[in-house]
């Protein structure tokens, strides 16, 4: 199948099948599915900032889908959103500057994939030791426990000036919020917001709605809870790939054919996910999380050397690692759904 804007020709059922795993592992962690979007992009051979341009628009789809499915849990906190959603929808701006820039130098690709594969590998290895750290000897413990308890406690605490702002209408209100949902008595407005303008510059840098690195640092840098870290991320994952998206489309570096293929598949799989959540353990989701990013990671590099070395065994082993370790992540929790639904089955008969 030829795809015009992107000047390529593919099988579509590569996208059918990489958007049915996207949706599916989306709605499951809660990252919009834009770092195994664009990764799968890369692989299957879309020009770098094709991939990221139209990567970003199916992850505005995906990330509504999914973030309904998440409300509806009450996993979503809008008060921690709001200050991420202002920090992040302005950084992607800057982002797609600097992409433009880096392309006029001839470095868009190797510059954009090397720093994907750097932060995709740092953060799955971070994950799984954090895993093994916290769960080494210690037999059962808490699904939120993590490494990095004082930290997030030491960041809700800190002050950051100033303590009240002045608001038409509302006169001097404080900048310390009171967040229950996310579990936090108290926090300084403005370390979402300094955190949203960071995850919005890597999301426009790489294309990816920044849901892949914000969920891991609302969970291991703020302390939030697993399940509302992922429905929140959702949401400012929707507004920041809705900024990108728009900004890379004005370039017409957006492949409208390519997004839509993917997003009726991805559809389907966004249900699935964001119910495989009831059904597995907050350390279980995570360490999960960290295997699919470090595969992730591994198939965007062979991508990348595959290209500058001509070695397309390298692209094909790539591509397998990617979409056979989503696909095993994907079987996996379908076979939890069905052990969880039918103890739930047995429960209400006894």
């Amino acid at each position: 199948m030829y795809f015009p804007n992107a000047e390529l020709m593919m099988n579509p059922a590569l996208l059918v099948l990489l958007g049915l795993i996207v949706g599916m592992l989306s709605g499951f962690f809660g990252v919009g599915g834009g770092f195994l979007i664009t990764g799968g992009l890369l692989v299957f051979g879309v020009p770098t900032l094709y991939a990221v341009g139209s990567g970003l628009a199916l992850v505005v789809g995906t990330s509504m889908m999914n973030m309904l499915n998440h409300r509806d849990l009450g996993n979503v906190d809008y008060r921690l959103g709001l200050p991420l959603v202002v920090g992040a929808a302005p950084a992607m701006y800057g982002a797609e500057r600097v992409n433009n820039l880096l392309e006029s130098w001839g470095l868009a690709g190797p510059v954009i994939s090397y720093f994907y594969v750097a932060l995709l590998v740092g953060l799955g290895i971070f994950i799984l030791w954090d895993y093994w750290k916290t769960h080494r000897g210690r037999g059962r413990v808490s699904e939120e426990r993590t490494t990095t308890v004082r930290l997030a406690r030491w960041i809700q605490e800190a002050e950051i000036p100033p303590g009240r702002i002045r608001l038409p209408g509302l006169g001097n209100v404080s900048t310390l919020v009171s967040m229950p949902t996310s579990e936090i008595p108290q926090m300084s407005v403005f370390v979402p917001f300094l955190i949203g303008v960071m995850v919005g510059f890597i999301a426009g840098l790489l294309g990816a709605g920044g849901g892949f690195f914000l969920t891991p640092v609302l969970i291991y840098v703020l302390g939030v809870p697993t399940r509302v870290a992922i429905g929140t991320g959702l949401l400012v994952v929707i507004v920041a790939a809705s900024v990108g998206s728009f900004v890379y489309a004005l370039s017409d570096r957006v492949d409208l054919l390519i997004a839509l293929v993917m997003l009726v598949s991805a559809s389907l799989g966004s249900q699935l996910g964001a119910t495989a959540t009831r059904y597995v353990r907050a350390s279980g989701i995570r360490v999960l999380y960290g295997v699919i990013v470090l595969f992730g990671g591994i198939a965007v590099g062979l991508q990348q050397v595959s290209v500058e070395t001509g070695q397309e065994l390298l692209s094909t082993i790539g591509s397998v690692a990617l979409l056979g370790t989503g696909g095993a992540v994907c079987l996996l929790l379908v076979a939890l759904m069905v052990r969880g639904r039918r103890r739930g089955d047995e429960l209400q008969g006894h």
